[in-house]
């Protein structure tokens, strides 16, 4: 079933994105790509949206360390999973499924760039004893080979990740096309996986060329946030999320009629 994600950093957009979001990725710090929470955010998120009724659920993002404001000469040592990245995982881990998430999102690699098995292994034993499932973040975009990695993520027992469609952090500079045939090959490989792991594109998802996104994957992740009257500021836009959940009606009914 199609799912709209979006990541939010505090309580008040959280409200307003519950109303069009099937998931809500609730994190710190957007500004820099999205840093972890506090088990106590994100009970503040749920105690205001669980009075909806169908509230989204709640993913948490693990990210301890955030990606230099210059990213062009960046490489992937922001995604590695010593052992205080763990350790600090586990102590969080019961505090957020105690505020109610359901999964958690991490993204660990190696000195190659490459998914990191045996941090990514224990980070998942970690979260399944705290009842939790567990996603992948855009670290995914690093890795040398989406197919294989997406068979990595399977037999960790991943079952879905975030992607772009491009290399690295940037989306800016890869033409739409190019993504949309990277992002289907991903999801093709992930539906023929077992257990199958999702992929949701994310990286400048809009309104304009959701169902673009839709056909390769199935899927949206969008902050939905637009420049405001205030220089350097942004906003959540209603209208975006609103655009956002119809492109998913109407793609979802489009399917359902083919």
């Amino acid at each position: 079933m199609a799912c709209l994600e979006i990541p939010v950093e505090d309580v008040e957009t959280a409200v307003a994105a519950a109303v069009y979001a099937d998931r809500l990725e609730v994190c710190r710090d957007l500004a820099r790509d999205g840093l972890t929470p506090s088990p106590e955010m994100v009970a503040r998120v749920r105690d205001h949206v669980a009075a909806f009724p169908d509230p989204p659920e709640l993913a948490v993002l693990f990210q301890e360390v955030p990606p230099p404001s210059d990213r062009s000469s960046n490489g992937f040592e922001v995604f590695h999973g010593g052992e205080s990245q763990l350790a600090t995982l586990e102590r969080l881990a019961a505090g957020f499924a105690d505020a109610g998430a359901t999964s958690i999102v991490i993204g660990f690699l190696d000195d190659r760039g490459c998914i990191d098995h045996q941090a990514c292994r224990s980070a998942v034993t970690i979260i399944r004893e705290a009842g939790l499932q567990t996603a992948f973040h855009r670290a995914f975009d690093f890795a040398p080979d989406s197919v294989a990695a997406i068979q990595q993520l399977s037999e960790l027992g991943i079952r879905r990740t975030l992607s772009a469609g491009v290399h690295g952090f940037e989306a800016g500079g890869v033409a739409l096309e190019k993504r949309l045939v990277a992002l289907e090959e991903s999801a093709s490989a992930g539906r023929a996986a077992d257990p199958f792991v999702e992929v949701v594109p994310c990286g400048g998802v809009r309104c304009d060329h959701a169902c673009g996104y839709l056909n390769a994957t199935g899927h949206l992740h969008a902050s939905c946030l637009i420049d405001s009257e205030v220089p350097g500021v942004r906003r959540f836009s209603v209208a975006e999320a609103a655009g956002l959940r119809q492109r998913i009606i109407d793609w979802t009914a489009g399917e359902a009629a083919g």
